[in-house]
């Protein structure tokens, strides 16, 4: 969990609002917000499951952080809508996490 007590999965889903709100103008704030908060949440799944083994939910989380980072850093183009879609991704894992 983060500082203010939010689980990071439902912060990331705020920042990844924010920035997806602002297009087509990237929001680099909202987008490192986003990646610090999914990173945390990654943590936390980590923490949760030391078997080595890697869950299901962590290989989606790590494919919405590689959309989110390709956001932050793009090659060219901003890639909106793997963003928009990568939130929806988000949204169902928030779901799942919290049962």
């Amino acid at each position: 969990m983060t500082a203010g007590g939010d689980h990071p999965g439902r912060e990331a889903l705020t920042a990844l609002d924010a920035a997806l709100a602002q297009r087509p103008h990237k929001d680099h704030s909202s987008l490192s917000q986003a990646t610090t908060c999914l990173c945390a949440f990654r943590d936390n799944l980590i923490a949760a499951g030391r078997d080595g083994r890697p869950s299901p939910d962590m290989m989606r989380l790590n494919a919405i952080i590689s959309v989110v980072l390709a956001g932050h850093f793009p090659l060219g183009a901003v890639p909106w809508d793997e963003l928009v879609l990568a939130r929806g991704w988000l949204a169902d894992l928030v779901a799942d996490a919290d049962g």
